[in-house]
């Protein structure tokens, strides 16, 4: 089943995606930028459903995919939950070594539909409307996805949902409008893959670029979203991001 879905995966990732907006290539040649429809040649089948593509792990019957991370800051205002390790470090709660292109790949293959349904308030919204695409699930709903955390302390595996990292400066106390997040899947530009050149993956702060971005009402606020001190292991601890389909 996975065999036969490559192609159209290869299709939808260089069709859906290209249409969004074009934005300007950081010129940082460290960025990895990728090639999309190579991606999936380099699939690895590990058994049991389960495969990996450049250390990103995922099942094609529970659709769960895994992203090796780690800790990037415990303190201080923070704008992405995940960016790649040569992005915005400056203000992530998370940092990864993994092809952005893979996680989207990824993403596709266990049935997520891009869409920005679900982001914003396109009626009223005027900031919005018409300096955004408005494009729509295929499938309602299935650009909803579940972000947890799992690390270790010693032979214990802690696991929570991504958004008990994240305090709102105004309740002070995590988030409840983060409990899904919306896949709204970055484009292919003229240049490469817009994640990959910007290193922007789950946005906080309503990113075009990134592969996924939180529904709060107030995700085009930069100064509302802090690192949950107490709760983030240290800096530079492994962790492990994981991704679910609603349920």
């Amino acid at each position: 089943m996975l065999a036969r879905s490559l192609s159209a995966t290869v299709f939808l990732l260089l069709q859906t995606i290209a249409s969004g907006q074009d934005a300007a290539a950081p010129t940082t040649p460290e960025k990895p930028v990728a090639d999309p429809a190579a991606a999936v040649k380099r699939i690895k089948e590990l058994g049991n459903n389960e495969f990996d593509l450049g250390g990103v792990r995922f099942s094609s019957v529970t659709k769960e995919i895994r992203i090796p991370c780690a800790v990037n800051m415990q303190d201080g205002l923070i704008e992405f939950a995940l960016v790649h390790e040569t992005g915005k470090t400056h203000e992530s709660i998370l940092k990864t070594a993994v092809n952005p292109v893979d996680i989207q790949v990824a993403m596709l293959l266990c049935d997520y539909k891009p869409g920005h349904d679900g982001l914003f308030d396109y009626e009223k919204d005027t900031k919005v409307r018409g300096n955004l695409e408005e494009t729509k699930a295929e499938v309602p709903g299935a650009n909803r996805v579940q972000c947890f955390v799992e690390w270790k302390v010693g032979e214990e595996t802690k696991r929570v949902e991504l958004r008990e990292w994240i305090r709102d400066g105004a309740t002070k106390r995590a988030p409840e409008d983060f409990k899904h997040w919306i896949f709204n899947g970055s484009m292919v530009q003229e240049s490469g893959f817009s994640a990959a050149l910007h290193g922007n993956l789950i946005g906080i702060y309503y990113d075009i670029t990134s592969i996924i971005n939180c529904p709060s009402p107030r995700n085009r606020n930069d100064e509302v979203w802090l690192c949950e001190k107490e709760k983030i292991p240290a800096v530079d601890s492994p962790v492990t991001l994981v991704l679910t389909p609603i349920p």
